[in-house]
């Protein structure tokens, strides 16, 4: 009976031992383990995806970024277009022409020597004969009376060879010229152009004058309307003359800037000879040179 007693309580406790060893550590266990699947299927990917997208949330979303590539490409090409057009104008050429010119002047000396030159002028004034010395081909060549017609320098030859008789005529002969500049340049450059021939057209018409006054003894009392013409066209140059200005077939900018300065001067001195007869040859001096100064800038 006590065996029986003692195997049914030694039973028990097993039992007992079972029961704790199943609800303190493989119970617990189990739980934790199904909590980490349950975690794994459900938490994780929920925190590791995008939200599903509605179709019509997903086109908005595409044709918003089709619309942004589309409007950032359409202003590269406006700004492609742009430096384009801008090129284009910059390096477009437009064509101009000069009026020819002509120079026929009585040369009477040929030096190479600077030495003699002054022994010549001195000459010359002593004459009261117009003079010009130009240097060309390594030579300083004097000329005295200039006009721009061959007819109204001939009849003055024979008289300048009573003092110098090997005196002959020579020629300067600048035809028609085309000039050319950029197309956001035109509008300056048309100006320029137009000036430069107006005072082309002057020194024509002041070569006439020349020409009536020594041939028919008349006054020259055009001539001071044709002077002060000159000094407009003149100021106009000056004024239109912009620092970037660039014209291929005339000369640069400091050039014409040379000119115009000297032509001012020429045409100022020139007007106030004119209230002396005696001093005719020397204003026909300053028309020479301004006509000079005209050929050096667009030869």
């Amino acid at each position: 009976m006590r065996k029986r007693r003692f195997k049914t309580k030694q039973t028990k406790r097993k039992n007992n031992y079972y029961l704790i060893l199943l609800f303190i550590i493989i119970i617990p266990i189990t739980a934790v383990f199904i909590g980490s699947r349950i975690t794994e299927r459900v938490v994780i990917p929920v925190l590791h995806s995008n939200p599903t997208l509605e179709e019509g949330e997903l086109n908005a979303i595409i044709n918003v970024n089709e619309e942004e590539d589309l409007s950032q490409e359409n202003t590269e090409n406006h700004q492609e277009d742009e430096s384009k057009i801008s090129t284009t104008q910059e390096t477009e050429l437009i064509t101009n022409k000069l009026h020819p010119l002509s120079m026929y002047m009585i040369q009477v000396a040929s030096v190479s020597d600077t030495s003699n030159i002054e022994a010549f002028v001195e000459e010359l004034n002593e004459k009261n004969l117009p003079h010009l010395i130009y240097k060309l081909d390594n030579a300083y060549k004097i000329y005295t009376l200039g006009l721009t017609r061959r007819s109204l320098v001939e009849s003055q030859l024979q008289k300048i060879r009573e003092y110098y008789p090997d005196a002959y005529i020579s020629e300067i002969h600048l035809p028609s010229k085309e000039v050319s500049y950029t197309k956001d340049m035109e509008a300056e450059s048309k100006i320029i152009i137009k000036e430069i021939n107006s005072l082309i057209e002057i020194m024509d018409k002041q070569a006439e004058e020349w020409y009536n006054f020594i041939e028919k003894e008349s006054e020259l009392n055009q001539y001071k309307e044709l002077l002060i013409e000159q000094q407009e066209i003149i100021e106009q140059l000056a004024e239109n003359l912009k620092e970037d200005l660039v014209i291929e077939g005339i000369s640069e900018k400091k050039e014409i800037e040379k000119m115009i300065y000297h032509q001012e001067s020429n045409t100022k001195r020139a007007l106030e000879l004119l209230e002396n007869e005696d001093n005719i040859y020397r204003i026909h001096s300053l028309y020479l040179d301004s006509i000079f100064r005209t050929l050096e800038t667009i030869k």
